[in-house]
């Protein structure tokens, strides 16, 4: 390929081929704490709605007559204050009212286990709850999802669940209320709460309410296709800490590399020109086979791989913010959906990548870079050529 001009504000390198280093066992035990939460077979790839067709809607008969009725509806919204104090989730009904959706069938809204299954007696009846991992950029995060009033159980207690696996249906719990499915998501923060828990009893208001409960609808449209590395063909996890590069090929470590960091390697990027490599969720955008021409070319080594840096949460923070405005952050999402090149001309910065360096690398630091990871040339080639387009790279402090 002929010689491309690069614009950058960080920098990595390159010399002679060499192989890999191979990861032997006492490796891969040394890295294992690292990683090893991230690539957690349980991992959830994204939440569903927990009735009708998945998304929100869909189709039912009613039991008891037989009669065709579509669509669902939230009757009760998460914090709002009515007539049994404050409402800790999301009431939904299907649309043919009454007792039409008695019977229907209720699933897990994602993969997960099963941490309470029984019956709670009236008015909750049965309550499923269930723990759900996910990873939210870079970070692996915990909810657990509350099934309120079903009419039947169909999981018990330790149960491994996949999305969309039948669970329950929903119920009247015990004749206490016109039959509706009672849906919560109950943040981190919550993990050794009761099942029956219901904060109004106890005094709390609806701040509380939302500072310790997700509002179901918001958290599943958000959360409705997540990464799983451990599915990846390809991923990098990259630990700050220890200057380490992971490279997982189906779930399994294939490759571990000593890198470069930035001049200051501590704490996120958050500007154009701080000198710092980003913490987060980003994928190969771009790949690029040296020579390359410019002021600071010669340390970029013999190959480019371009991060989609500023991700969709650094550009959440930057609109909330008011450092982009609502159309440029429209690009930024549009960018991640599609794991293209965002938005480079914003006072985020951007030109973020993997690369090797100017000849070999310095003896006394490894904080080299504006802002980019650094490989030592004799094994960037290899890495290149096996890395491809659109691969997750996780970056953590």
């Amino acid at each position: 390929m002929g010689k491309i001009i690069f614009r950058i504000s960080a920098f990595f390198v390159l010399i002679n081929c060499g192989s890999p280093p191979t990861v032997t066992s006492a490796t891969k035990d040394r890295a294992t704490n690292v990683y090893d939460l991230y690539m957690d077979s349980l991992i959830a790839d994204g939440f569903d709605y927990p009735f009708g067709d998945g998304n929100g809607g869909g189709d039912y008969i009613d039991k008891a007559t037989g009669t065709k009725h579509s669509g669902w509806y939230i009757a009760t919204k998460t914090a709002e204050v009515y007539a049994l104090g404050v409402h800790t989730g999301e009431d939904w009904n299907g649309k043919g009212g009454g007792n039409t959706d008695l019977g229907q069938d209720v699933f897990s809204t994602a993969k997960g286990k099963v941490i309470a299954a029984q019956d709670f007696g009236a008015p909750w009846g049965n309550i499923v709850m269930i723990q759900h991992r996910y990873i939210e950029n870079n970070k692996v995060d915990t909810v657990y999802s509350v099934y309120m009033h079903l009419s039947a159980l169909h999981v018990k207690e330790n149960d491994i669940v996949d999305k969309r696996q039948l669970i329950g249906n929903i119920g009247d719990g015990g004749g206490s209320y016109p039959a509706h499915l009672h849906f919560e998501i109950r943040r981190s923060i919550m993990k050794d709460i009761e099942p029956a828990y219901w904060p109004s009893s106890h005094g709390y208001d609806s701040k509380w309410v939302l500072e310790h409960y997700c509002q179901p609808s918001k958290f599943v449209d958000a959360h409705r296709n997540l990464v799983v590395p451990k599915k990846e063909n390809s991923f990098i996890f990259v630990t700050k800490e220890n200057y380490k590069l992971h490279y997982f090929e189906k779930g399994i470590l294939k490759y571990q590399y000593d890198i470069g960091l930035s001049q200051i390697p501590l704490g996120h990027k958050q500007k154009q020109g701080d000198l710092k490599l980003p913490e987060g969720m980003y994928y190969i955008v771009e790949k690029a086979v040296g020579p390359f021409t410019g002021a600071y070319s010669s340390y970029l080594g013999p190959r480019w791989m371009k991060l989609s840096y500023p991700n969709i949460y650094d550009a959440k923070k930057a609109l909330d913010n008011k450092i982009i405005d609502n159309k440029t952050f429209t690009d930024f999402a549009e960018a991640w959906k599609d794991k293209t090149c965002p938005p480079q001309n914003t006072a985020l910065g951007g030109g973020i990548g993997i690369h090797g360096w100017n000849g070999d690398w310095p003896h006394d630091t490894k904080d080299l870079t504006w802002g980019c990871i650094s490989m030592r040339n004799r094994e960037l080639i290899n890495f290149y050529n096996m890395v491809k387009p659109k691969t997750c790279v996780i970056i953590v402090p």
